[in-house]
């Protein structure tokens, strides 16, 4: 199993970084291994690679040139959208020639003319001609709104855009004008406007180039383009190595570590590590009494499920198949999931480094996902994670040290522990708090009883004949039709009053009004007959009938019945108009009749708030590091990009001093994914389980659960207080390193690891059509370095 380890030290401490006269090892005394051979790719291969291809054409197909397609992205798997499915056609799109200019002049005292001191180039601004097709209203405002909500950008990423005129380059900006449409003609839904892209980066960008270096970590390459690309350099090792990096032809380098003629070793070893491929490497705990420690106000569930999320992470899947009714109480159910014991050695100096995610979908959701530090006897040191605040406040990021949920609280009280929106200047920049709103619960518990006490129940039928196309001459001899309509309805009126089994009323009487029956009938019927010579018209009766039945139900004279039926005949006078032939009515008693019992519910109606609050940690994917050194304990939390890189956004900061008698010694860690049912999951209805059915539930209101999952774990020894400092391994055998020459960011395992950084690196770029020279460091029998970058097109 791969592994995936994190060896992070504390920043600005990289005092043993080589200078810039640093030279490359050549301990092989030019016994280098030879140039890596070119290998025909097998048939197979190549099947392969030409199924890959036609499923990559297929998903991304290329625009035709009346078209452009917005959002597509190949790295991130987006198919974007295409502009004929908005219902535009596109235009002739001219490439602009060159970014907007702005030239620098500056006026001189005495001087004939200007001082002319260069050119600003801006962004490029494509005009893009568009017909919005459309063949009537409806088809019209469609086509606007789907326009709107597609171009239309909130915030402050811009989108990638793909002309069909010029397909192999990629655009990245915004909209900055989309003007209202012109009909094309009186009478047509057809209508033109010129859209307004900008493309801030003016570069047109092609498809990724990706490549390896060879088996002497050497790489000989010119790049696509013709202007400046920025690559990423992958690592992956298959030793332990003390620095990574590389060089180019002109002695520009980047050098991540410390010198291999430095006297290190591995300061910081690592103890566990759990790269989160199998849920199997876990224990799950379903009673916690046979744990030593205790969940902080929450409890074990043994029918929850866990589950591989993309191959990198455990997710939570379900919390629980029978589900917890609603009570009001904050008490948290799920899953709980142990590492193996380890050893963090004597200096009892220890770095654990987990990923966590935590996604709300629904702003009331009150839900958490945490990690148990607990001590080598098996107590509970303390916990580390992000939760729901609940009714829509904002999410809390915490570490919290005690035994226990009081031990933890009278901890942080002073000082040693913090729970709450981060304490930092990012992270307080991210919080959003919006206006609030009352959420309206609608709650339908089922009665084992519902008495009817009164029930009316209107039945109704219409027939009309059309004879519309009917020719009245009297010599006509052909057999006509009439089509005959016939409409019936049944509308029942309830009155209903819940009782228990002695027929005591337990609640207020209920009205209930429902169309059991609303059909339309046809029929084709003859509407003249033929007489000798001529025809005869048949006449039919145009009428309309109603009954209306009213049942009463009382404990003096069980069951009285009401009829009353209306006969109404109608003729055609510009409208319909009707009147009664015949009426009837009628009442009846039959005091042995017994109230109708069924079965029933009640709705009642809450009222929940929803304060639709919003910060960093609403969807956060974090790297949470916890550090013991001496009589400390230090917490960072750094946010993990969509990329899986650590980003330098830090939501939560802090170092506390350990109290005395306080036993921090780590030996295992545990994960708990917990929810509360709120006032929304209270069961209301539960169908019993029948043969190979399992039981079913109703809720007051159906939600998505918040998504969770944890992703990597590695927990380090730190064999001395100054461990860290120190020059030391960096890097281990399964290992993975990445220089980001765009951002100016190095990384080891996806975690930011800049503190290694040697001041003297410039993150020297390529330039598209010029040969290039790189070595790379360390050697081949130690990593394999494979690039990618895009082309880009000025």
């Amino acid at each position: 199993m791969a592994t995936d380890i994190t060896n992070q030290t504390l920043p600005n401490d990289n005092i043993k970084a080589p200078d810039s006269n640093f030279s490359n090892d050549t301990s092989l005394n030019g016994t280098e291994p030879s140039q890596m051979a070119y290998t025909e790719p097998s048939d197979g291969a190549k099947q392969l690679a030409a199924i890959d291809q036609e499923i990559k054409d297929n998903l991304y197909p290329d625009p035709e040139d009346d078209e452009f397609v917005v959002g597509r992205n190949y790295d991130n798997g987006a198919i974007g959208v295409n502009s004929r499915d908005l219902g535009i056609m596109v235009g002739h799109v001219s490439l602009p020639i060159t970014p907007t200019i702005s030239e620098m002049t500056q006026n001189v005292s005495g001087m004939y003319g200007q001082r002319w001191l260069g050119n600003n180039y801006g962004a490029k601004v494509f005009n893009i001609p568009v017909t919005v097709i459309a063949t009537s209203a409806d088809e019209y405002i469609k086509n606007v709104e789907q326009i709107s909500n597609t171009l239309i950008q909130i915030g402050n990423t811009e989108v990638p855009l793909v002309f069909g005129a010029f397909p192999e380059r990629t655009y990245y900006g915004h909209f900055t004008s989309i003007p209202e449409p012109a009909y094309i003609g009186q009478g047509a839904w057809d209508s033109t406007l010129t859209l307004q892209f900008t493309a801030s980066d003016p570069h047109g960008y092609l498809v990724s180039e990706i490549g390896q270096a060879d088996n002497q970590n050497k790489l000989d390459i010119m790049p696509l383009g013709n202007d400046i690309a920025k690559p990423i350099y992958q690592f992956n090792f298959t030793a332990d190595s003390n620095n990574f990096g590389y060089v180019n032809s002109k002695g520009e380098s980047v050098f991540v570590g410390f010198a291999d003629d430095t006297n290190t070793k591995d300061l910081t070893p690592l103890v566990y590590n759990d790269p989160m491929e199998d849920p199997a490497t876990f224990t799950k705990i379903t009673d916690m009494s046979t744990q030593n420690w205790a969940l902080a106000n929450a409890q074990a569930t043994a029918d929850g499920t866990v589950g591989i999320f993309q191959g990198f992470a455990v997710r939570n899947n379900t919390f629980w198949t029978i589900p917890k009714d609603y009570t009001g109480q904050a008490t948290m159910f799920g899953n709980v999931l142990l590492t193996k014991k380890f050893n963090v050695g004597a200096t009892g100096d220890w770095r654990v480094s987990t990923r966590m995610q935590h996604a709300r979908y629904y702003n009331r959701a009150y839900q958490r996902i945490e990690a148990y530090i607990l001590g080598t006897d098996g107590h509970k040191i303390g916990r580390m994670g992000m939760r729901d605040y609940g009714t829509g406040g904002l999410n809390e990021v915490y570490v919290l040290f005690g035994k226990t949920v009081a031990e933890e609280e009278a901890n942080r009280k002073n000082g040693f522990g913090y729970s709450g929106t981060g304490n930092t200047a990012w992270a307080k920049a991210q919080i959003n708090q919006m206006p609030g709103f009352d959420v309206t619960l609608n709650i339908q518990t089922d009665e084992p009883i519902m008495s009817v006490d009164r029930q009316v129940t209107l039945d109704y039928t219409q027939v009309l004949y059309d004879s519309s196309g009917y020719d009245w001459n009297q010599w006509n001899t052909h057999k006509q039709d009439a089509t005959k309509w016939t409409h019936t309805t049944r509308t029942v009126e309830k009155w209903k009053t819940p009782r228990d089994s002695s027929g005591k009323a337990t609640g207020k009487q209920i009205y209930s009004k429902e169309v059991e029956i609303d059909k339309v009938d046809s029929t084709t019927v003859p509407i003249n007959k033929i007489v000798g010579n001529h025809q005869e018209r048949l006449n039919y009766e145009t009428y309309r009938d109603y009954k209306r039945t009213t049942l009463v139900w009382n404990s003096a004279q069980g069951e009285s019945t009401t009829w009353s039926t209306w006969h109404d005949v109608g003729y055609w006078d510009k409208v319909w108009k009707w009147w009664t032939k015949d009426y009837q009515r009628g009442t009846n008693w039959d005091k042995s009749s017994n109230r109708v019992n069924q079965a029933g519910s009640i709705t009642s109606q809450s009222k929940e708030h929803d304060y639709n609050d919003r910060s960093a940690l609403t969807d956060f994917w974090g790297n949470f590091v916890l550090t013991k050194i001496g009589s400390t304990l230090d917490i960072k939390v750094h946010e993990i990009g969509a990329n899986g890189l650590q980003t330098n956004n830090v939501v939560l900061d802090e170092t506390f001093n350990i109290p005395n008698g306080f036993d921090a010694k780590v030996g295992q860690i545990a994960y708990f994914f917990g929810k509360a049912p709120i006032h929304e999951d209270k069961i209301t209805k539960t169908t019993p389980a029948k043969d190979d059915t399992p039981a079913s539930y109703q809720y007051v209101k159906g939600y998505t659960d918040d998504f969770m999952f944890v992703s990597t774990l590695y927990v380090n020894s730190i064999t001395t207080a100054d461990a860290i400092k120190k020059a030391h391994t960096i890097i281990h055998a399964g290992d993975s390193a990445t220089i980001d020459t765009e951002t100016e960011n190095v990384y080891i395992n996806g975690a930011l690891a800049n503190q290694y950084l040697s001041p003297a690196s410039t993150y020297p770029l390529l330039k598209g059509g010029s040969q290039e020279q790189i070595s790379f460091y360390p050697t081949a029998d130690k990593a394999n370095v494979k690039y990618t970058y895009r082309p880009a097109m000025k």
